[in-house]
């Protein structure tokens, strides 16, 4: 009955982790096939498909390797869904995520990366709200002077236009 249980649970995982890989690279195709009408540029000049390609592909890299990993896999390992404290923070941080994606044309870069960084920080990090942010200014300064100012890349402005 042991061993009945157990290969149970382990094809459970398999197949759990085999669609969560599935619904990644789903997503990763979607992206590129959002991506695919912006203009890659050259190499010493790269243009703002740039981005959502190498994302996209590196998306659908990781999650063949997790669809691979979970037909190959023999052994589930120990996994468990959180609980109390560490469900509510993983709640909120996906949360933050979605909150981004959605607003991010329509406050902009700026402010939606400021606050994403900072709260993410904040949450994950339980550091105090000073240094997160800090680190959200921190990161989204970093990020401007990479995507807009080295490879002229145009992101949304939202209220700052």
């Amino acid at each position: 009955m042991g061993s009945n249980a157990s290969s149970e649970s382990i094809r459970t995982w398999r197949i759990g982790r085999a669609v969560a890989g599935a619904l990644g690279l789903l997503f990763a195709i979607l992206y590129l096939i959002e991506g695919r009408n912006l203009d890659i540029g050259r190499l010493n000049a790269p243009g703002p498909g740039i981005f959502p390609l190498v994302v996209g592909v590196i998306f659908a890299l990781v999650s063949a390797g997790v669809i691979a990993d979970a037909l190959l896999t023999k052994d589930a390992g120990k996994a468990s869904f959180p609980q109390g404290e560490d469900r509510k923070r993983l709640v909120t941080i996906y949360g933050c995520f979605v909150l981004y994606a959605v607003l991010f044309n329509v406050i902009g870069f700026p402010l939606a990366t400021f606050a994403l960084v900072t709260l993410f920080t904040r949450i994950v990090g339980e550091i105090s709200w000073l240094k997160a942010i800090l680190c959200g200014l921190g990161t989204t300064c970093l990020m401007w002077v990479a995507f807009v100012v080295l490879l002229n890349v145009r992101l949304p402005m939202g209220i700052w236009s």
